[in-house]
């Protein structure tokens, strides 16, 4: 990475305020909105409204994944926990301390994890930012690539990019593997993709894109000394980069077969994601057609609602548009939507945009004018000011 100083301390200062602004808008609706209450929406003991609002919904999970480990592994049943990935509850983990006898961080496990997510999360979002920024300007202009990070710090979705959510960790990822292949560097790509697979499920997206890459941008040989021996080297090349490729395969299928051996039932992660949260494997057009099949829908709720559907259209003419710009990250953009929309149910997917780096760059490629950056400025601040409301009290967003 090539950035100077300035280019640095721009991007800094844009995480800072967008951060201190996010944090202010989440605290000021704890105190003027009526909240959600009940024994499941459960709060910090500590720490304040500024560290409470960030205890919501999956942070919970992750949190109790980092302090006590995973239900299905502690009680080898199938439990919920089972579709939460180990890369990001591991890291949580490290970086909170937390011991046998506790944490130095606070008295409560449950608030000593939020720090550790927020850590992590929002360490993860700025090197997002810095490796956003590189691959934009790399592949449009500079001033492209200053909206992208922009874009993607005041995104609709910003309350998951700094929670404790895997988003952040999995944005990091997915540019580092996009930034490793535009410098060649395939094997590391390929650990990338690993460690996205071991993030979410939806890692499995950068398959296609290793794929693409391997079979397409194959260099020239320059020492061959034929034409015939040149032609060799290429052809030893693909299949070897093809071969690399299939790594991040086994490394989530090996996750995915070891909690079932460990449960006793070979398919129990997909029936944790099927059975408890309404996940399996159908034809994608369902995910659509329930929203005109008289089923009542609501504008947000668990499911169905029409701010999902919203979410996915936007986001596929996005996609689409991000593969007229680069193939590869069209492929990387449509498969990572493709596999949610495969479940049957667009349930979350204003979230899922979230990762999808290549449509910041399309955002900001479009933005090249005074008012399309006001309205797109203004839509994207309006709608996280109403997902930061809802998120921290209790109300479902995505």
């Amino acid at each position: 990475m090539t950035l100077t100083r300035r280019e640095i301390l721009t991007l800094l200062l844009l995480f800072i305020v967008t951060r201190i602004g996010l944090v202010g808008a989440g605290v000021v609706s704890m105190a003027i909105l009526p909240s959600t209450e009940g024994e499941e929406y459960k709060h910090l003991l500590d720490g304040g409204p500024a560290l409470d609002m960030w205890y919501r919904w999956d942070a919970g999970f992750y949190a109790t994944i980092a302090i006590e480990g995973y239900d299905w592994y502690n009680d080898r049943q199938i439990a919920a926990d089972m579709a939460f990935m180990p890369l990001y509850p591991l890291a949580v983990h490290l970086v909170s301390g937390i011991t046998p006898t506790g944490c130095a961080l606070s008295p409560y496990l449950s608030t000593c994890a939020t720090i550790g997510g927020l850590v992590v999360s929002n360490a993860a979002l700025l090197a997002s930012a810095l490796l956003l920024y590189d691959i934009a300007r790399r592949h449009t202009n500079q001033s492209t690539a200053r909206r992208a990070v922009l874009l993607l710090l005041i995104a609709p979705n910003m309350i998951f990019l700094s929670g404790v959510y895997t988003e952040s960790l999995f944005l990091l990822l997915c540019l580092l593997v996009f930034w490793l292949l535009d410098r060649q560097q395939f094997v590391l790509a390929v650990i990338a993709t690993c460690l996205a697979c071991l993030t979410r499920t939806v890692g499995v997206a950068l398959y296609p894109v290793l794929l693409w890459y391997a079979w397409t941008y194959t260099p020239q040989r320059p020492a061959a000394s034929s034409v015939e021996s040149a032609a060799d080297g290429r052809g030893r090349l693909r299949l070897g980069r093809l071969i690399l490729a299939q790594v991040p395969l086994l490394v989530f299928g090996g996750y995915v077969l070891f909690a079932g051996w460990w449960v006793g039932e070979p398919l129990a992660f997909f029936q944790a994601n099927s059975l408890i949260w309404g996940r399996a494997f159908s034809s994608p057009i369902e995910a659509f057609t329930v929203y005109f099949s008289g089923e009542q829908i609501a504008l947000f709720g668990f499911r169905p609602a029409w701010i999902d559907l919203a979410a996915t259209l936007f986001y596929l003419l996005l996609a689409a548009a991000a593969w007229r710009h680069n193939r590869l990250w069209g492929v990387f953009a449509l498969t990572a939507l493709l596999i949610p929309i495969a479940t049957g149910t667009l349930w979350s997917m204003p979230r899922f945009g979230a990762v999808l780096f290549p449509l910041y760059i399309v955002v900001a490629w479009w933005s090249d004018r005074l008012w399309k950056q006001a309205l797109v400025y203004g839509a994207s601040i309006a709608l996280a000011l109403l997902f930061i409301s809802r998120f921290v009290t209790w109300r479902w967003i995505a």
